[in-house]
């Protein structure tokens, strides 16, 4: 209950969020010229992504702020951050999408593509660049010369290739009828290109709506979607020359839809940059309708289930599910490959693949309006309830269920029999009691969600955006962003919630690096020269003959013609360029304030840096001294803990010996000191004994005198004996 009441209140909470208070000013006063359904805003880990086309900038904020309490919301209070656009996009924005790894963000429009790039998070919460209140992001557009050579080139749809391991592979669709793979790091040129039939611009209408007789005749690809990779067997000897274990290659399969509601099944590889195309379809429908399901077909979706389903939504408001299952390989009558190479035309397959085939299991009519089709439909020129194109939105949380979006509103559609389908298919006998559980299952949940246009007399109100909050804390959550920019948050329902994804392995990857990549982009004096460039002119108006008056009507209508084509071409245009320049020039001041913050940031950082180096250096000169003292400390307690060691070192064994050594030769010495003292003894004797007995003794005085000498010298040899033997004695501490 307390999860549900928190999830309850930070939904209601939404619309008071500074994001959305800051993107609602000035939107009431601006009068929209919007028709169709847009997707300005997405949602990713958390946190949510508005683009605001006033600035051309992408505000974002953190939606589990909303849940915290009053304490918390102190501490930290609800901001928002501000993205800015380094060469921010020329044409209107309708979709932005974010890459699989959420690093690229694709700003599209009918007038061409730009990629942003996310900038790194850190600080304590993990903000953008710690939380800064605007952020400069590195902006660059794709096939930039396509769409500047070709005008009447328009964007239909544009998506992330799945199969990228860098994740800078963008698939784009234009209604030249070409699929276009291009790589962000070199975004002038197409990595692979695909050509899905005749060019559409053969045979241009002169109109003002740049529509072609292929777009007319709904021969032209108008929508596409990726299905899950599958393993094809490759037959080239040359390619897998060096691994001959490898003998299939993972392609990404794509859906792509005509306008006519024909399928056609492209198979796509990054593995070689040119890759040839082989192009299967129209695909067979099953069972047949004589009008093919339609001829207003606007939008195609490849739900990732086993096996696959389709969902082709028309602009009428009706919704075919298709079961994609593969034909028999002897049904080589229905096969349709067409491998497209300039003129020539290939229908031999050398995949040896079967061409799949679509089951349509159900149909459902979408109720656009509440208020029905008046009989003065002629009175409402902007309601057409019979074109109302739909864009289909996956349910990341749920295999089953999928949502769309329109000019009159929203609509959800859960498929309870999806789930019986999987285990049908995964079985490996065939079970004629799941089958029959199967058929007899109930048909697909539609829920009005949201009615932008309940009557004909209310004015047009297309959605800006559709997306799915997954995250856990906030629970599955449908946000549907208005017109007027309110942001209904509706709880999706867990019955179709897909079970919990299993751990992943941790397998070791590569890292990728780089190159440089060089931003090119259009100088601004050539975008003014271009909005100003005239389409027509006056002519030049000869004199009139004399005598030959033009009537007023015809003056009146040279004046007239003169006047409109100075308004168009001149006026019109002048009015254009002025606010481009203005545009501009906001822009400019913008990111010049912002780069005078960011330098006043820096001169801080780097005034708090040295004041920082210059403690750490005095911090240094501090340990490095208590360092040395330590170090003396220690050596002193190193000398204590040997001396006290039980075992001799070496040192102290060599000294042992020597002092042995000394110790024998101190007894050696003091034997022959009493060996001397023995003798002196016994002479003294002897000379007292003699002296007795010859008390007068008759010595020469020659002899008395050597006698002298000889004890002289064995007197000074004893001292020199006696002064060793006590220098010993104090060596030995004897």
């Amino acid at each position: 209950k307390m999860a549900a009441s928190e999830a309850k209140s930070w939904r209601t909470e939404l619309n008071n969020h500074p994001l959305f208070l800051r993107l609602r000013q000035g939107e009431r006063d601006a009068k929209s010229t919007r028709t169709e359904a847009r997707s300005l805003v997405v949602v990713q880990d958390g946190d949510i992504f508005v683009w605001n086309h006033r600035n051309s900038t992408l505000v974002t904020a953190n939606l589990k702020t909303l849940l915290q309490d009053e304490a918390e919301v102190e501490k930290r209070p609800l901001k928002c951050q501000t993205l800015l656009c380094t060469d921010p996009p020329l044409c209107d924005v309708h979709h932005v999408t974010f890459s699989t790894t959420g690093n690229h963000i694709a700003l599209w429009g009918p007038g061409g593509v730009s990629i942003m790039e996310v900038p790194r998070r850190w600080g304590k919460h993990a903000e953008f660049e710690g939380g800064k209140d605007k952020v400069n992001c590195r902006t660059f557009p794709v096939a930039e010369r396509l769409f500047a050579t070709q005008s009447s080139l328009q964007l239909l749809q544009v998506d992330w290739h799945p199969g990228s391991t860098s994740d800078t592979h963008l698939v784009i669709l234009t209604s030249d009828n070409v699929l276009r793979i291009y790589d962000t790091v070199k975004p002038d040129s197409p990595f692979q290109s695909f050509q899905l039939g005749e060019f559409a611009d053969s045979f241009s209408l002169h109109s003002s709506s740049n529509a072609t007789f292929n777009q007319a005749l709904g021969e032209t690809a108008v929508s596409f979607t990726f299905a899950p990779p599958v393993d094809v067997p490759v037959h080239d000897k040359h390619k897998w020359k060096g691994d001959q274990a490898k003998k299939t290659e993972t392609m990404y399969p794509v859906f792509i839809l005509r306008g006519n509601e024909d399928v056609y099944y492209l198979l796509t590889s990054l593995e070689q940059k040119s890759h040839k195309v082989f192009l299967q379809g129209p695909l067979a429908m099953h069972p047949p309708a004589e009008d093919n399901y339609g001829i207003d077909a606007c939008s195609i979706l490849c739900l990732p289930c086993t096996p696959p389903l389709v969902v082709i939504a028309t602009t009428t408001g009706r919704l075919y599910h298709c079961i994609v299952l593969q034909g028999e390989e002897e049904d080589t009558e229905r096969r349709s490959e067409v491998s497209w190479t300039g003129s020539d035309v290939s229908t031999r397959s050398p995949l040896d693949m079967p061409e799949p085939s679509l089951y349509v299991y159900e149909s459902v009519e979408l109720e656009l309006s509440l208020g029905g089709t008046p009989d003065d439909i002629d009175s409402y020129p902007d309601y057409q309830p019979d074109y109302c194109p739909i864009r289909l939105h996956p349910d990341p949380i749920s295999d089953g269920r999928y949502h769309c979006s329109h000019a009159m509103g929203v609509h959800s559609v859960a498929l309870p029999w999806i789930h019986k389908l999987q285990c049908f298919s995964q079985s490996d006998e065939e079970d004629k009691d799941s089958l029959l559980e199967l058929s007899r299952d109930q048909s697909c949940i539609v829920e009005h969600l949201v009615c932008t246009r309940p009557v004909p007399s209310s004015p047009p109100a297309p959605i800006l955006g559709l997306t799915m909050v997954g995250d856990q804390l906030l629970g599955p959550t449908l946000l549907c962003l208005t017109s007027d920019v309110t942001c209904i948050a509706l709880p999706l329902l867990t019955h179709y919630a897909n079970p919990p994804p299993p751990t992943l392995s941790s397998l070791p990857s590569e890292p990728i690096t780089s190159p440089l990549r060089k931003l090119h982009s259009k100088p601004f004096d050539q975008r003014i020269r271009d909005i100003l460039q005239r389409d027509a002119s006056n002519p030049i108006l000869r004199s009139i003959p004399k005598g030959s008056k033009p009537s007023d009507q015809e003056c009146f209508q040279l004046l007239a013609r003169a006047t409109q084509v100075f308004r168009d071409e001149y006026i019109k245009k002048q009015y254009l360029a002025r606010e481009e320049v203005e545009k501009r020039v906001d822009l400019l001041k913008e990111q010049k304030a912002q780069q005078l913050t960011d330098l006043d940031t820096l001169r801080e950082d780097r005034k708090s840096l040295t004041e920082m180096a210059e403690k750490l250096a005095e911090k240094y000169e501090e340990a490095n001294e208590k360092q040395q003292e330590y170090l003396r400390r220690v050596e002193n307690v190193l000398k204590s803990l040997q001396a006290r060691l039980p075992v001799l070192s070496d040192a102290e064994v060599s000294m042992k010996k020597e002092l042995e050594s000394l110790q024998d030769k101190l007894k050696h010495l003091k034997n022959s000191t009493q060996q001397v003292k023995t003798k002196w003894d016994y002479q003294k004797r002897q000379v007292t004994h003699n002296a007795r007995q010859s008390p007068s003794p008759a010595l020469s005085q020659s002899q008395t005198k050597h006698m002298k000498e000889l004890l002289k010298q064995e007197g000074d040899k004893i001292g020199e004996l006696v002064k060793e033997v006590n220098n010993m004695k104090l060596q030995c501490g004897v």
